[in-house]
């Protein structure tokens, strides 16, 4: 039942977005659901075993934008690199609870990794998507209790705010065009029961199958938060594409935890 619960919030989460179906969106939404679906099938381990190609994916990203820094990048590109960035970090963040690594080792790992997303979010031209990565991330350390390292994460994150500055972006713009209260009210309603329902599953479980949804609808949440509420120039919300290629593998991850396979 939970399952099928996860199902309907996740459909009303992308309805609230596109609003109006397309034969496009409308594939680009069918395609999405059939890769959340997916993924509730396939076995933990190989979820789990996805963190080491995605990190080795983004640092080979940060080797070529260093060595090519001005080389074309399509927009299809540039969206593959945000997602990469994200999930990169996101799969080294959920096992740092295992690990229990002393303090030294846990800031120079996520120091490392949070530098090489900046720097390949900086060439794309996608920097301020950090802002409200970096503030979901504050909060899932506060949650585990990691305070010493949650200094860092606000320094590095000022330090971005400066590089955007530098680029002559705008971190607040003029919102969304086009979006109704309702949708709004929609948006941030079901992306924070998602958030809820996650957290709740960390109560219950435990384990990485549910600290990987909830750090990431955590960050829906507040990048949803921010756009809507703070009218941040540039998020998810700004690409269809990236927002569903986002959410349909946490909307996957949790159906699969409460599908009992985990």
């Amino acid at each position: 039942m939970k399952k099928i619960g996860i199902a309907i919030l996740s459909l009303i989460l992308v309805y609230s977005f596109f609003r109006e179906f397309t034969l496009m969106r409308a594939l680009i939404v069918l395609a999405g659901a059939a890769a959340g679906y997916g993924i509730s099938c396939v076995p933990r381990r190989a979820i789990e075993a996805m963190k080491y190609p995605l990190i080795i994916i983004s640092f080979a990203t940060t080797l070529l934008f260093f060595f090519y820094p001005k080389v074309a990048i399509p927009d299809a590109a540039r969206m593959a690199v945000v997602f990469v960035s994200f999930y990169a970090f996101a799969f080294y963040l959920i096992g740092i609870e295992d690990k229990n690594q002393d303090f030294f080792k846990e800031v120079t790992a996520l120091s490392i990794l949070f530098f090489s997303s900046g720097f390949n979010l900086f060439i794309t031209g996608h920097l301020i998507y950090l802002i409200s990565f970096a503030l979901a991330l504050i909060c899932f350390l506060f949650i585990l209790g990691r305070y010493r390292i949650i200094a860092f994460i606000a320094g590095y994150m000022l330090i971005a705010c400066f590089m955007i500055y530098r680029q002559k972006t705008g971190i607040l713009g003029s919102g969304l065009t086009g979006l109704s209260e309702i949708n709004k009210y929609m948006l941030l309603g079901t992306s924070f029961a998602l958030l809820a329902i996650s957290f709740a599953m960390i109560m219950k479980k435990g384990g990485f199958l549910s600290m990987l949804p909830f750090f990431g609808f955590l960050y829906v949440a507040m990048d949803i938060l921010l756009v809507v509420g703070m009218k941040l120039s540039a998020g998810l919300l700004y690409q269809p594409v990236l927002f569903l290629a986002v959410v349909a593998p946490l909307a996957g991850t949790m159906m699969r935890t409460e599908g009992g396979r985990a």
